[in-house]
């Protein structure tokens, strides 16, 4: 029954393209520059609200819309940084029509385009999926020299990180631990511990944030939700944007990224070097990661890309290599459908000395992805997306006793249809892993627009983690204290949760501002305890639920150039074995900020206020945290719009505050960095 159930989904993929065609069709074309400068504008995104058809313009301000559908639409043309313009316009068989924009600048942040949530193009606003994003001149304000740096400064985000031998990058998406949350660069999977922290911004478009479960259209691992980094697009002209930095605790950072094109093909490379002596003897770290991407783009609706990326890092007790290798490309069709597909095999060799010991454990392994996806119209209201995926997986090395591996194929098919003034989404999901056989991740989303300055998202989905190899089958010996055994557990099962949002969002002139509501719930936690005195091990014994509100409001305050933001986060966890509440989860977190951008002489001044509410470090909520206030200083100084000397101190007034990672009983005190920034095009 199951292979006939798949056999059906790879049969609508295969007729989905033919239901799209011979239908007639139109043209637009068109430019958009600056309002004031008149300069053309470079990545703006065009697109037919409500069709998930658009273009990006050239670095002439131009861009081409093929295969229109004749009818009247609403266009739009959006850039971040920039106020969205739009007009209503009808496109007739056989014709082109041209539609012009300018664009002016905005204060304050507006929404751009994203495509994360629903992997088709969305103003932030009218995704029907709750979505958050930074943009590249937000990032640059901030001075955040790598992703990781990049997303405090989103609603419900928290990231830390440290060095030390058993820390990593930590992405809490609405309070969910890290490890339910997946990293994507330009849509492909991200591994290793600090998977944020070792990519850099120079190369960074924008980020994007899918808040909830997202297995629907990810697979596993998307329980929380999903962070994708975005890279610039690579225009006709030559670029080099470099960064070096020096801060506190002899942290050192040097980072270059060129790109250039010649006629179809382009190029872009992308390398950095960090260095710290970190906080205590067990946070030193040192990394190098290059990334090159090569394209070939024949027109505006076929491509191919090859992407290279190579990490290293060392740091106590551990050092990590990995190697990716990308290959993707899409294909036009009629009626504006594409058939994308794409490849990724990542090889990673990891060295860890585990609790300290003598001895070093080599652990060799490999990642094999492949995805074909169709994209297209099948109605003029709808927008289908249909998709395989195949996964293969293998792991050898000191800590197993021999290879494993497994596998698994997908089947996923989203439908979106649009009906003034309601969107609804639809998608499902269909896994077959070898190990654990099918699983189906469904997921409902409803957006309702019921004037224009106001709209009301909601979405629930399912989402699912399978136990990873080390879980299943480790067996490691650790030499912290008197030594113990860590052994795999085979009899696990994948992990489940459920997650629901609502959200109120609205913009007025200089006003944004948004509440919105969240809950999960998540069950077969996998949990390590100790078994006995000797062996540590994992089962599946955990329920847990998030659930709480966050509130966003941005404006312009009375003068040109200083705008404010309040941004505000309530949280209740739960372990439901326990009846404890899940740690370093304080119920309140506050943040608020005041911008001030003075044009004429390039300066940036941010002063940020962080408030953190009381929190327990310990799972038996026996030992509280107490709440505390820290402020943040942000300069930013631009010469000749190439080149910018920037200044930042954390935490300027050198509160005392107990951080997850501190070792031993330090506390966190205060830091700063400096640097300088060149963008030459």
């Amino acid at each position: 029954m199951r292979k006939i159930n798949f056999l059906v989904m790879v049969s609508i993929l295969y007729i989905l393209p033919y239901s799209a065609l011979s239908m007639p069709s139109g043209g637009i074309e068109g430019r958009v520059v600056d309002i004031e400068t008149q300069k053309p504008l470079f990545n703006v995104n065009v697109f037919l609200k409500g069709t998930g058809l658009g273009s990006a313009t050239d670095p002439q301000g131009r861009y081409y819309i093929t295969d229109v559908k004749a009818g009247k639409y609403e266009i739009v043309a959006t850039l971040m940084g920039f106020r969205k313009e739009s007009q209503v316009i009808e496109v007739y068989p056989d014709q082109w029509i041209k539609v012009d924009f300018k664009l002016k600048e905005s204060e304050i942040s507006m929404g751009g385009i994203v495509v994360t949530g629903t992997k088709t193009k969305h103003l932030i606003d009218e995704s029907p999926v709750p979505i958050v994003m930074i943009g590249e001149k937000d990032i640059n304000r901030y001075n955040a020299l790598n992703v990781g740096e990049s997303m405090d400064y989103l609603t419900g985000i928290y990231f830390n990180t440290s060095f030390t031998s058993m820390a990593n990058d930590e992405l809490q998406i609405q309070g969910l631990p890290s490890t339910y949350s997946l990293i994507l660069l330009d849509g492909e999977r991200v591994s290793g511990r600090f998977p944020l922290t070792q990519i850099s911004t120079d190369m960074v478009e924008r980020i994007e944030v899918v808040k909830g479960p997202t297995s629907v259209l990810y697979g596993s691992d998307a329980m929380g939700g999903v962070c994708n980094i975005i890279t610039k697009k690579q225009g006709e002209k030559p670029f080099l944007n470099g960064t070096v930095s020096y801060g506190s605790y002899d942290d050192k950072m040097l980072s270059l990224t060129h790109g250039g094109a010649l006629r179809k093909f382009n190029y872009q490379i992308s390398g950095d070097i960090n260095r710290t002596e970190g906080r205590d003897r067990m946070s030193w770290h040192e990394s190098e990661n290059g990334i090159l991407k090569l394209g070939y783009k024949p027109d505006f609706r076929n491509e191919l890309n090859i992407v290279g990326r190579v990490h290293h890092a060392k740091l106590c007790n551990r050092e990590e290599r990995a190697l990716n290798f990308i290959l993707n490309g899409k294909i036009g069709l009629p009626s504006f459908s594409t058939i994308e597909v794409k490849g990724n095999r990542e090889d990673f060799h990891d060295e860890t000395r585990v609790g300290g010991a003598e001895e070093v454990s080599i652990t060799d392994g490999e990642n094999n992805r492949i995805e074909l996806r169709w994209k297209g119209a099948v109605f003029k209201k709808n927008f289908t997306i249909a998709g395989l995926e195949g996964l293969y997986e293998k792991i050898e090395g000191d800590d197993f006793t021999g290879s494993e591996t497994q596998s698994m194929g997908s089947f996923y098919l989203q439908d979106e249809m649009v009906l003034k003034p309601l969107t609804f989404l639809l998608a499902g999901r269909l896994d077959y892993h070898e190990r654990w056989g099918s699983s189906f991740n469904p997921k409902i989303a409803v957006r309702y627009e019921p004037i224009e300055w106001l709209f009301i998202r909601a979405s629930v989905g399912n989402a699912f983690k399978t136990p990873s190899f080390k879980h299943l089958y480790r067996k490691s010996w650790h030499a912290g204290g008197n030594g113990f055994w860590i052994t795999g557990n085979p009899e696990l099962k994948p992990e489940n949760s459920t997650g629901y949002n609502l959200e109120l969002g609205t913009h007025i002139n200089h006003i944004r501002a948004s509440i919105s509501f969240f809950r999960h719930d998540l069950k077969d936690m996998i949990e390590g305890e100790l078994i006995n005195d000797s062996t540590y091990s994992y089962r599946n014994i955990g329920k847990t639920y998030t659930e709480g509100a966050e509130i966003e409001i941005s404006s312009r305050i009375f003068i040109e150039g200083l705008t404010g933001k309040i941004k505000y986060q309530f949280l209740v966890t739960k372990d439901k074995e326990t009846g404890y509440e899940l740690t370093y989860r304080p119920h309140h977190r506050v943040n608020i900020e005041a911008s001030y951008l003075y044009k004429k002489l390039g300066l940036s001044l941010i002063l940020l206020e962080e408030y953190i509410g009381s929190q327990f470090e310990d799972p038996e909520n026996e030992n509280e945290l107490s709440s505390y206030f820290l402020t943040h200083l942000r300069i930013n100084k631009t010469f000749f719009e190439k080149t910018a000397l920037f200044f930042s101190v954390n935490n300027l007034f050198g509160i005392e505050y107990k951080d997850r990672w501190i070792y031993r009983d330090e506390h966190c005190e205060r830091t700063y960095k400096a640097g300088l920034r060149v963008n030459f095009k």
